[in-house]
């Protein structure tokens, strides 16, 4: 079922994608950064993505987007002691994630007297996620008083998650085609969905919900 749910995702973004690139009155680059907090469960306070896409413009204030963006992460080490402090039981793991974003671009607002001089835009896009999170984790068991009862159990998990995000972004041009832009993010990804599936791991990890991001757009096609 996973499988099929891929394949359709896949399909339908090579879909938009060669619609898109066929029928765009121009066709833009980007490059983007984005950082979303996270729970003190993981090593770092932010999940970084870095990527890039395409948008395809049909309208000045109609613009379809088509991105990919990966982020690697660590978890922290859980640890249980037991009344000699000595550790019993360690849980240690890290987690990349890969994530294809498909959504159209809608300029609603811009700052100036016509859109072409403006000194700013302002844009929503409403986007469909497919995220491939992989998650890696070690289990170790120590017992102190008898060695053979040590265990050490490996595991790895990988899914395909589907969400919906919605990012608002304010445009800046630079010169011709370019352009710098700053947004917000809301992308709802459960972690836990994959990371509880890791040996002997309940913890909580919560969802991803609002991240920041910067991108830079570049001109392909006219």
């Amino acid at each position: 079922m996973k499988f099929c749910n891929l394949k359709k995702g896949v399909l339908f973004i090579l879909l938009v994608l060669s619609f898109s690139a066929g029928k765009a009155q121009a066709i833009r680059g980007f490059g983007n950064v984005t950082a979303y907090s996270v729970s003190n469960d993981f090593k770092k306070g932010a999940i970084v993505y870095i990527g890039g896409g395409a948008e395809f413009e049909f309208h000045p204030l109609f613009k379809p987007e088509v991105s990919l963006s990966y982020s690697l992460m660590g978890l922290n080490d859980q640890e249980f002691y037991d009344f000699d402090t000595n550790t019993l039981e360690k849980l240690s793991g890290d987690v990349y994630m890969l994530n294809f974003n498909v959504g159209p671009k809608i300029y609603f607002w811009y700052s100036g007297e016509t859109f072409d001089s403006a000194a700013c835009w302002y844009y929503i896009v409403p986007k469909i996620n497919m995220s491939r999170i992989v998650a890696n984790g070690n289990y170790q068991f120590i017992d102190y008083d008898d060695p053979q009862n040590n265990l050490i159990q490996k595991g790895h998990r990988a899914d395909w998650q589907h969400s919906f995000g919605l990012t608002l972004g304010m445009e800046f041009p630079i010169f011709n085609s370019d352009a710098i832009a700053l947004s917000v993010t809301v992308n709802k990804t459960n972690m836990g969905k994959t990371l509880n599936r890791l040996p002997y791991n309940n913890t909580d990890y919560g969802t991803l919900l609002a991240g920041a991001g910067i991108s830079y757009y570049f001109g392909i096609k006219k």
